[in-house]
Order: structure tokens, then sequence, then C-alpha cells
């Protein structure tokens, strides 16, 4: 009797013991760091909000809802890494000219502050673009209403960069006749305020207006062929070519089309989905581009303002 009852009284004990062993454990699962989930999902894991590339298969950094989470994101590899620092490093470096500007740009004995404010004008304008376009593919993982505001910066950023060109271009390929310069620059600045007016509306933020809103663009930089066939009727081709430094201009037209092509069309990734998802795809091509162009529209302004201030040199 006596050792059944001190058996009892182990198997109780054993019982208290195990009891207690298993709430240890479980208030030491439960303190331990939660699992940390992974950075990076596939298109049929994030929300519908933000899938906008069928195409592009894996590397997306899910819905944040935190500002601190999405500029974490730029410390790790993802398919939106490409599109942020090919224009934020380009935009940094715009801002830092215009600021120095008088390192930058040759001077003149004619060089006036005018000058300084043409190119300091379209430097600003990039940096606007390109600062804008970064920004959003950063935040574009924190929710859809940052993702939304995000996409209209970023197309207002565009419309900067377009109205700096044409304006500061404009200023030295017609030097001598006011009236082309405000009229051409009127229309710019018209053109201009119409597609920002349309980028802000709801239904040109969707993926079915995506070749529209393409579109639309490019025919805003196809504005620019009216007053170059303005400068040939008024001063033939060849001064043309030379007073604005045509060849430089007609290159970054084609690489504006280009990139507004690729992208409009989603290539290369349509041809084989998930190869380029990190590198290569047309979103990053496109980017690339319109900085190679804006370089080629820098390269042209600084050509034109050169030999307007040479030309003086010789009176």
């Amino acid at each position: 009797m006596a050792e059944t009852k001190v058996q009892q009284r182990s198997q109780r004990r054993f019982k208290s013991d195990h009891k207690m062993r298993t709430e240890a454990r479980t208030l030491l699962k439960d303190t331990k760091p939660k699992g940390r989930r992974k950075r990076l999902y596939s298109w049929e894991e994030i929300p519908e909000w933000q899938r906008d590339n069928e195409h592009i298969l894996h590397g997306y950094v899910l819905e944040t809802k935190s500002v601190s989470e999405c500029l974490k994101s730029l410390l790790y590899l993802h398919n939106e890494s490409v599109n942020i620092y090919t224009h934020l490093i380009p935009g940094i470096c715009f801002l830092l000219v215009a600021l120095f500007d008088k390192f930058a740009i040759k001077k003149f004995p004619s060089t006036g502050l005018i000058d300084y404010l043409m190119i300091d004008f379209f430097f600003l304008g990039g940096f606007t673009c390109l600062i804008m376009s970064s920004t959003f593919h950063c935040f574009k993982c924190h929710s859809l209403e940052i993702a939304t505001l995000g996409n209209k910066l970023d197309y207002l950023g565009i419309v900067a960069l377009i109205v700096s060109s044409m304006i500061s271009i404009l200023y030295y390929g017609f030097s001598d006749n006011n009236a082309f310069f405000y009229g051409f620059s009127g229309l710019t600045l018209a053109f201009g305020i119409a597609c920002s007016v349309v980028s802000l509306k709801e239904r040109f933020r969707s993926r079915e207006w995506r070749a529209y809103r393409a579109l639309l663009f490019v025919a805003f930089g196809l504005s620019a062929v009216l007053p170059v066939i303005a400068g040939i009727i008024f001063y033939g081709v060849r001064e043309t070519w030379s007073r604005i430094q045509l060849k430089w201009v007609l290159l970054e037209g084609v690489l504006y089309i280009l990139g507004a092509l690729l992208y409009g069309i989603r290539f290369p990734e349509r041809l084989a989905p998930g190869y380029f998802d990190i590198w290569g795809h047309s979103h990053q091509l496109f980017h690339v581009l319109v900085v190679i162009a804006a370089l080629c529209h820098l390269t042209a302004l600084l050509g034109s303002y050169e030999r307007f201030h040479k030309a003086l040199g010789t009176f």
C-alpha cells in the first residue's frame, strides 16, 4: 500500500515536471524573435495591385506599409533595384552639377546669369525627373496609396525633363528670334501642362493604359520637331544643324523613342518570362536609355552654348 502511494506521488511529480518543462519550452518559443518573412516574393504571392508586368515572375518586395522597410530594400537586390539606382545616381550627379555650375560650365567673357539659369534649368529638370522616378520605384512597395501617388509624380518628373530640355535648347537655337523662342516655349509649356493634367487622372494609372501613356509622352517629345522645321525654313539646314547641335538632338529623340517602345511592348522579358526578373527587363532598359538621352541633350545644350558665345566673340 505504501509502495503504491509512493508510485502515485512519483507519477504526479513526473507529470508536474513534464508540464512545467512543456510550459517553459512554449514560453521560450514565444519569446524568441518571430521568423522573418522572406524578402522576395513571386508574381503569384503579391497582391493584385502590385502586379504590373506578368513577364516578371520573381524578385518582388511584398507590400510593406513601412517607410523604413522600403528604405531597407535599397540594401538588397530585387526586381526594382536597377530601376532605382539607374536614376538615383545620375539624379544626384545632375543636382551637384547645378549647384557647382561655375566649375562645370566653360566660361566666356560674354557668359551671363541667363546662361547659368538656362543650363541649370535643364539640370534641375533632369534631377526632378530622375529623383521622382527612383523615389517611386523605391516606395512603390509601401502600399497602393503610395504607389499611386508615386506613379503620378513619376510622370510629372518626365514632363519636367521634357519641358526643361526643350526650352533650354530653344534659347540658344532662337537667340536672335524672340518670336520663335517665346512662341515655341509657350507651346512646350502648354503641352507640358496638358500632359501633367492627363497624368494625374486615375484612369491613366492602370496597366491597360501603359501603351497610351507612353505614346502620349512620345508625342510630347516629338513636338520638338516643330521648332526644328521652323529653324530649317528660317536659317537653313546647315545653320540649324550647328545652332542646336542637331545630331545630338536627333540621337536623343531616337533613344527616348526606343526606350518607350521597349517599355510599351515589354521586350525582352516577354520572350522569356522569368529570365529578366532582376537584370535586363524593359523598364530597366528604358531607364538607362533615358539617362543616355539626357546626356545627349546635355552635349547638344553645351555645344549650342559654346557656339553662341564663340560667335559673339568674333564681333
